[in-house]
């Protein structure tokens, strides 16, 4: 998928389904080594995440969601959570 200028492509992703896949304008999680953001041409990283909420916003609006832990991947503005089961 191609994503616009100036977004971040948002999937979170169990091993039954995708919950999310969404264009989104910044993205924020709870890491084991502490809490991270990610914007548009973020540098490429990979870390595992601890329970607790991933946060992200499109425009002026925030959407939180809870998440039990799991992965998330940043490569080329795609921001990949892979969790381990729905929260």
């Amino acid at each position: 998928m191609d994503v616009a200028a100036g977004k971040l492509l948002l999937e979170v992703v169990t091993p039954e389904d995708l919950i999310l896949s969404e264009e989104v304008d910044e993205v924020t999680a709870e890491g084991v080594e502490g809490d991270f953001g990610v914007l548009p041409g973020h540098i490429n990283f990979l870390t595992a995440l601890r329970p607790g909420t991933l946060a992200y916003r499109i425009g002026t609006s925030t959407t939180r969601i809870d998440i039990p832990g799991g992965i998330a991947e940043v490569l080329d503005n795609c921001v990949t959570i892979l969790a381990a089961s729905r929260a």
